[in-house]
């Protein structure tokens, strides 16, 4: 078989190309250039290589589509009870939760990126923009540490459409509504219609994910690009040819970039590409597939650059390293009371864990008792495809349990267990459906079980979304917004959280302990009338053993700061209050008038880096 694979001199030219690529993406993208230079390459070709990577990829999953007409155009001209299923699923999914964004400053940081793609055509997350001569103008951005891809399929909506604030969450919409499909595909692959429509009814009947299809993050998007991986890998090795390989390596490579961790689901992928090989008896390696190692470069150099610059970790109190043997026992724990909580607090589905745990050891048994058969039975594309996936999915959690941040029974960090529930669902519908027999009893019960699940566990917990209205600090920024959104403009904000979301809402923002620098300059374009009015945001905290507030220190401005109070709201355990600026009072004389310090200019010059690491403490 090896000498069928490398014979022909065509053959080993590929692979001597591939292997050559292999070496040099390893010296281009780890020992030729030192992190600190590495920043403005992503900043500047981020854009330019994810447009290009994902421009090819549409090329050939058209071509393997187009190959294919028949067979899907045929399922969209009847899409019969199944397709309405799959309807209401989605429609149910879109329905479980309000549109919102759910994770500080996450989402944010995201639509920040997408903003600066579609109007710099830049990779980097916008904090500080001002309205020039009716232009919307970015004046500072910083390079985020997330993968850009979601953020760049927004941009794209937003070239398309204009630049709204809704925009992601229709992407988000849009993704929901493919990613179910994707779900049945994947499992009719392996068992009967009923079994894959059960894997669809616990994917859809799971919180997280309704959390997820209505929320501004990239974890949804994440997920279909696994599991459209996934399905072109079985295409691949169904029937292995050039176009169906390029398709399922490009979009390993567009995976890698939709999280941090999912560059491990490379390797499946490129098992799956070997396998196909094997089954065609010859090498399919086609030119995309080569240059592969070299299109991962980017991603490689975009960890280096994370990985030097510790302010982007926002470790605790404590901690000195993202990765740690520490982190393991409590999130460990985090991670049972995630699957298998019954509160109603976690936006969790304790019937998906016990039913798709059940599974799992159904199939370790079940793989035991096939490696001691003789013969053993050919293993189809399908298990195999799935097998490996699953293996990743596995190895995704595996990593996740030693980072500083993963507890998943943290409302915020429970986003992270998607692919293990996807994992789960399918590995359930393959129990249901080996299990059942002839009659099917194991899917009666576990469709029964399911509605059982709906009823007292998925709408009660869906109705009250703790697990979305826990978030107390969205609920202030959400006040302030509506505060600003009152008063006549247009006016300066001064906030003690992230000037990001406010920036996005086009609201001249900047950071207290920057504000409280600029004194002067404020005061002077009130003068110039650059804004009419400027609104600073405090904290308040308990002062004295009787419970009087106070401001709290990290949020005191200057003594010439003279402030008017407008408003003051409890969130939680915290209090905010907004101020108007009145007025600043002359400066001291030692101090330079505000033409010596700089007038308009200083306003606008970018701002030290402490404004820039307010983006929220996840991965």
């Amino acid at each position: 078989m090896l000498a069928n694979l490398f014979g022909s001199t065509e053959q080993r030219l590929r692979i001597a190309a591939v292997s050559g690529c292999g070496v040099l993406a390893v010296l281009v993208g780890f020992v030729a250039f030192s992190p600190s230079g590495l920043e403005s390459f992503i900043r500047q070709g981020g854009y330019h290589y994810i447009g290009a990577v994902f421009g090819l990829f549409v090329v050939y999953v058209w071509r393997v589509a187009d190959a294919r007409r028949e067979v899907w155009r045929g399922w969209l001209r009847r899409p019969g009870r199944t397709g309405l299923c799959l309807i209401a699923a989605s429609l149910f999914v879109l329905w479980s939760d309000g549109y919102k964004h759910k994770i500080l400053f996450d989402e944010y940081v995201l639509q920040g990126t997408a903003f600066q793609l579609h109007a710099m055509k830049e990779y980097g997350a916008m904090f500080r923009a001002y309205e020039i001569a009716g232009s919307w103008v970015p004046i500072d951005s910083f390079m985020d540490k997330r993968p850009y891809f979601f953020a760049f399929l927004v941009s794209l909506l937003h070239d398309l459409a204009g630049y709204r604030l809704a925009n992601i969450f229709i992407v988000n919409s849009a993704l929901a509504v493919a990613f179910l499909p994707l779900v049945y595909w994947l499992s009719r692959t392996v068992v009967a219609r009923g079994p894959a429509l059960l894997a669809v009814g616990l994917m859809a009947s799971l919180p997280l994910l309704g959390q997820n299809a209505t929320g501004a993050g990239m974890e949804l998007h994440n997920l279909v690009m696994i599991a459209l991986t996934a399905a072109l890998g079985v295409l691949y090795l169904r029937a292995p040819d050039n176009d169906r390989a390029a398709a399922l390596v490009l979009a390993a490579v567009l995976l890698a970039q939709s999280r941090y961790e999912s560059v491990i689901y490379v390797l499946p992928a490129a098992l799956v590409l070997v396998l196909g090989w094997f089954r065609a008896g010859r090498l399919v390696l086609p030119w995309p597939a080569i240059i592969a190692p070299l299109l991962l470069v980017p991603y490689a150099w975009h960890n280096r650059v994370l990985s030097a610059t510790p302010q982007l970790w926002q470790l605790q109190e404590g901690q000195t390293r993202r990765f740690s043997f520490e982190y393991l026992p409590g999130n460990l724990t985090g991670a049972w009371n995630f699957f298998f909580d019954v509160s109603g607090n976690l936006a969790n589905s304790w019937y998906l864990s016990a039913f798709g745990l059940v599974g799992i050891f159904w199939a370790v048994y079940a793989g035991w008792r096939w490696a001691r058969a003789h013969p053993r039975a050919e293993l189809g594309s399908a298990p195999v495809v799935l097998l490996a996936f699953g293996a990743g999915a596995a190895g995704n959690l595996g990593v996740l349990m030693f980072y500083y941040w993963s507890r998943l029974d943290d409302v915020i960090a429970s986003r992270f267990a998607l692919p293990s529930c996807l994992l789960l669902a399918i590995v359930a519908a393959v129990f249901a459906d080996r299990a059942g027999g002839r009659r099917q009893p194991a899917l009666r019960w576990a469709a029964a079980g399911l509605v059982v699940w709906l009823l007292v566990g998925a709408l009660p917990a869906m109705s009250r979304r703790l697990y979305t209205e826990k978030n107390v600090l969205m609920q202030e920024i959400t006040w302030e917004h509506s505060v600003l959104e009152s008063r006549p403009g247009p006016l300066l904000f001064l906030t003690n959280k992230s000037t990001i979301p406010f920036v996005l809402w086009r609201i001249p923002s900047l950071i207290n302990s920057v504000g409280r620098q600029r004194g002067p300059q404020i005061s002077y374009h009130l003068g110039q009338g650059t804004f009419r009015e400027v609104i600073i945001a405090q904290g308040l905290r308990p002062t004295t053993e009787q419970g009087d507030m106070g401001i709290d220190p990290l949020d005191f401005m200057p003594p010439e700061f003279e402030l008017e109070t407008i408003g003051e709201r409890r969130f939680g355990n915290r209090w905010a209050r907004l101020s108007r600026l009145v007025r600043i009072k002359a400066p001291p004389v030692s101090t330079p008038p505000p033409a010596a310090a700089g007038t308009d200019g200083d306003l606008f010059k970018p701002a030290p880096i402490a404004e820039k690491t307010s983006t929220g403490p996840s991965p």
